[in-house]
């Protein structure tokens, strides 16, 4: 059988969220197909870093900018230059006019309940303009798609409850996994203090967003210090952005600036670095009001970390009773669980134990072979 040729748009590789499931999906997809033909179109920093080891996956500079109009036009005359027989867009942002067979992957719907309008530097009616578009373009995708690859049972019924004109057999469900970054990085000597670490201290690591509802976190942590309960730090890894220091402004305001700190607001902090925060950390706490799949909490679990997180759907789902779970929405019980769950050595060692062996249930590799599968239906 002459082998097929499939499209990725992998121009989120190497970045930040989307980057993460670009990166390992190409990753496992070139260990589980050895017989189609693959062109890898990639933005300049991630053309440098990806190195195929497959020889049938070919990379393709599409040094074009997501979310833009320039996008749309571009970017389509790069996917339109190859004899492709699918593109593969692990994302909502596709190419409209792009005429062909079609795949997305989409980890969530979470733009449609929460915004990030306070954090955009775009004129406000701006802002609303483009959250318009995105909805019109992640309808067409959902429409356009022959399958939709979704990360949880969760996310798919958030599709169906906003789309219910659509099929449920065009969701596909595969879980995602842990970057093997994070189970095979080799310890790396962190200076704590170069941080602003200097006591125990619980760790959360995700961007700050208004639905990761950091500034409850904060409020929690600061009833636990003031009823002496916790007496540590609470470290909060993320980028430097306009969410991040609004957070670091709510913690001056409450004069906590030595007792929570913001890393990423000093410098990059790496995938090594992280490691060894999670290696070093009391617990890992995640109060996140809505996730399409929650890895931070699975990549803690892979080092032995222990996890205190908020009580959703996705999390029950994806964690069952390897964590425990805290009311996203009540600042008492986020403090009443951490501060249980730090104060038993036994509870957290069953914890940790009992996350060693969840994070077993999920691994990229996997979800390469339904993704292919799904492929393999799409081209038949």
């Amino acid at each position: 059988m002459k082998p097929k040729i499939i499209g990725i748009d992998a121009r989120f590789y190497g970045e930040a969220g989307p980057g993460r499931y670009v990166k390992n999906i190409v990753e496992h997809l070139e260990k589980v197909d050895s017989s189609n033909k693959y062109y890898i179109f990639l933005r300049e920093k991630g053309f440098k870093s990806y190195e195929p080891e497959n020889h049938n996956f070919i990379k393709v500079l599409a040094d074009v900018k997501w979310y833009t109009w320039y996008e749309q036009f571009v970017f389509l005359y790069y996917v339109l230059k190859y004899p492709l027989d699918l593109l593969y867009v692990p994302h909502f942002n596709i190419p409209v006019l792009y005429p062909f067979k079609l795949v997305t992957a989409i980890p969530d719907i979470i733009m449609h309940t929460y915004s990030t309008e306070r954090g955009t530097t775009l004129p406000k009616p701006y802002f609303r303009f483009k959250k318009f578009i995105y909805k019109l373009v992640l309808t067409w995708a959902l429409i356009r798609s022959k399958y939709v690859i979704v990360p949880s049972n969760d996310v798919k019924n958030d599709m169906m409850k906003y789309y219910g004109f659509l099929s449920d057999s065009k969701f596909v469900l595969a879980y995602e996994g842990v970057d093997p970054v994070f189970t095979t990085a080799n310890d790396v000597e962190l200076d704590l203090t170069q941080l602003g670490i200097n006591r125990n201290f619980l760790l959360y690591i995700s961007s700050m967003y208004e639905h990761k509802n950091v500034k409850r976190l904060i409020d929690a942590f600061e009833q636990m210090k003031t009823e002496g309960t916790y007496l540590g730090q609470m470290v909060l890894v993320g980028k430097k952005d306009k969410f991040s220091e609004d957070v670091l402004d709510y913690v001056k305001s409450k004069g906590l600036e030595k007792d929570v700190v913001l890393p990423g607001n000093i410098r990059y902090i790496t995938d090594h670095e992280i490691v060894a925060l999670r290696k070093t950390a009391d617990l890992y706490v995640f109060p996140s009001l809505k996730e399409g799949f929650s890895l931070t909490p699975l990549e803690a679990q892979s080092v032995g970390l222990p996890c205190v997180i908020s009580d959703i759907p996705c999390h029950r789902e994806v964690f069952d009773d390897s964590v425990v779970y805290f009311n996203p929405q009540s600042v008492d019980d986020i403090a009443q669980k951490i501060s249980e769950t730090v104060k038993y050595s036994e509870l957290k060692e069953m914890l940790r134990q009992k996350g060693y062996a969840q994070v077993k249930k999920y691994n990229w590799l996997k979800t390469a072979e339904i993704t292919k599968e799904v492929f393999d239906k799409t081209l038949s």
